[in-house]
C-alpha cells in the first residue's frame, strides 16, 4: 500500500453528558466520519486520502473537531458539520489548499480553543447549545 497524500482524523470521543467541554460524538462526529468516508468512496480518492476516527484531538470546546494532515503539515478544523466535511475534501484534498468555507473553520496553531474565526457564522449558530 503507498501512503496516502492526505490524512483526515475526526474526532470520534465520547465524554458524560455533565462535562462542559461536551464531546464531538455527541455533537455528531459519527457522522461526519461517515460522511466524509461516502465522499471519499464516491470521488475515488482511496489512494489518496486515509480518513480515520481518532480518540480526543483536545479541543474539544471547539465543536465537532479534524485534523488535517497534508504536505503543508497539520491543520486543526473545528465546528465541522457535513457540509464543512465535503469542504475539507474539496478543498484540501482535491484543490489543495483551503478555501473560503475551510478558513472560517480553521482554529489557529497558536489556540486551538480560539474560535473568533467561526463566530457569527451560521456554523457556530446551529451548534450553539449543542455541548453536551
Amino acid at each position: 500500500m503507498e501512503q496516502p497524500k492526505h490524512l483526515i482524523f475526526v474526532c470520534q470521543n465520547l465524554r458524560g453528558e455533565a462535562d462542559p467541554r461536551g464531546s464531538c460524538m455527541a455533537r455528531g462526529g459519527s457522522d461526519l466520519l461517515a460522511q466524509l468516508k461516502r465522499r471519499r468512496a464516491e470521488l475515488g480518492l482511496k489512494k489518496r486520502l486515509r480518513v480515520m476516527g481518532s480518540s480526543c484531538l483536545g479541543a474539544c470546546e471547539s465543536g465537532i473537531t479534524a485534523l488535517v494532515v497534508g504536505a503543508d503539515g497539520p491543520a486543526f478544523y473545528g465546528r465541522l458539520d457535513p457540509s464543512s466535511a465535503d469542504a475539507l475534501i474539496d478543498e484540501c484534498v482535491l484543490l489543495g489548499a483551503p478555501g473560503p468555507e475551510l478558513r472560517r473553520h480553521r482554529l489557529p496553531p497558536e489556540n486551538l480553543l480560539d474560535l473568533s474565526a467561526l463566530e457569527g457564522g451560521a456554523d457556530a449558530d446551529s451548534q450553539e447549545g449543542q455541548s453536551t
